[in-house]
């Protein structure tokens, strides 16, 4: 856990008004606000995906929060004085829930490109840029002094684990139930 926070001191040591500022608003995007964002693009083209989405992320907030307090390992900045807690982060850290959250977000909008894109490049261009999205929110908590690179780890982990098993669920209702009406002004 030393060379962990190792990192976090590092890269507070760089940090400067800019990058301070930039992480507090890359954070937001791994909480409520980049779950809403991804819910209405889904939800303009294909509402039964989204009310998946809904439910999953909903699990996954839940499920992170429970494992939280089984595990009970405190915040960086409560066991090392000389990390500071640039985010107003509470709680428990272990599993990052704004990684969790952010890994639901990036592999349920790469499963709605893949699967219902329609252009080579969106197919494309949405896995990396939700690769990055995803790794710039697990930077963004170890800056902030909110979590441990391990916290960042779980927590993404988790996040792919909880959506790979919605959109799982989703297939085989979907399967079972039909597929009428399933997209929106799709081509017949």
């Amino acid at each position: 856990m030393k060379f962990e926070a190792e990192i976090i001191l590092a890269l507070q040591s760089i940090l400067n008004d800019f990058w301070l500022y930039f992480f507090r608003i890359v954070t937001l995007f791994g909480s409520l606000f980049g779950f809403v964002a991804v819910l209405m693009f889904i939800f303009a083209k294909h509402k039964r995906l989204s009310y998946c989405f809904a439910l999953t992320y909903a699990f996954g907030v839940l499920f992170n929060k429970a494992i939280k307090h089984i595990i009970m390992r405190p915040r960086p900045f409560v066991i090392y004085e000389s990390i500071l807690n640039l985010d107003g982060a509470l709680g428990f850290s272990m599993p990052s829930g704004h990684s969790c959250s952010a890994a639901l977000i990036a592999v349920f909008l790469c499963y709605y490109v893949i699967k219902f894109g329609k252009h080579r490049w969106s197919k494309i261009c949405v896995p990396i840029f939700a690769a990055i999205y995803l790794l710039l929110i697990m930077l963004s908590r170890i800056a902030l002094g909110a979590h441990y690179l391990t916290d960042v780890i779980a927590g993404m982990s988790e996040g792919i684990l909880i959506a790979i098993l919605g959109i799982i669920i989703y297939n085989l209702l979907r399967k079972k139930y039909g597929k009428t009406n399933d997209v929106k002004n799709s081509n017949k």
